[in-house]
């Protein structure tokens, strides 16, 4: 792990996360496990961000995973932000093959879009799915806890989202009666600038990466 970042997950034994069991009327067990890897803006050295995240959802006596959330910042060859099944389907495995794409478990090698970076599911999305799909026993109040930490998430991701996209904040917030004034400060606008600037993806970053988002 590099100077400046940090890890955090269930269950960390070292650097790496363990599932935990999660309460069920099933008697076959399920498992939620999650690990992000955080550090410090590149832009601003301000923000604490996340550069790579995995949750995953595993099942049974020795876990086993059937769907897993990914996340790696400034991935190359797929979106940054994407779900991953680990099913199988035979009429899609036959389409695969007719493509070239032999072997088995050709759906779980799928990178299903789920937002991009900022628009993501949130780890409470998929508790609460749990939830309310019946799948886990919640504690009473668990409505309130997931709604209030999730709307901070959100907040602090609109927050990332105006700063990369100020244009288009100043021009829906004048749409509402808003008066928006530009800053006078020559350094701050060119922040502005540089943080508005799209950044192309550096060279070499491939699927086969190290980082939380590429555990399998």
């Amino acid at each position: 792990m590099a100077t400046g970042q940090a890890v955090v997950g269930t269950d960390l034994v070292g650097l790496r996360s363990k599932p935990v069991r999660m309460r069920s009327a099933a008697r076959t067990s399920i498992w939620l496990d999650v690990q992000c890897l955080l550090a410090l803006d590149q832009d601003e050295g301000r923000f604490l961000t996340i550069e790579a995240s995995y949750c995953a959802l595993k099942f049974g006596d020795t876990p086993e995973p059937l769907l897993h959330y990914d996340f790696q910042r400034d991935k190359e060859q797929y979106t940054e932000a994407h779900l991953q099944v680990c099913a199988t389907h035979p009429t899609f495995e036959t389409f695969l093959s007719e493509l070239g794409r032999k072997g088995t478990g050709g759906l779980s090698k799928i990178h299903l879009p789920v937002g991009g970076r900022r628009f993501r599911p949130a780890l409470e999305d998929v508790l609460e799915c749990l939830i309310i799909e019946g799948l886990v026993e919640a504690k009473s109040g668990w409505q309130q806890l997931i709604e209030s930490t999730r709307r901070d998430y959100r907040r602090r991701q609109i927050a990332a989202v105006v700063r990369r996209n100020t244009g288009t904040a100043m021009a829906e917030l004048e749409r509402l009666g808003y008066r928006v004034v530009p800053p006078d400060d020559h350094g701050l606008r060119a922040q502005i600038s540089r943080l508005i600037t799209p950044r192309s993806r550096p060279p070499g970053n491939s699927p086969s990466g190290s980082g939380p988002a590429n555990r399998r």
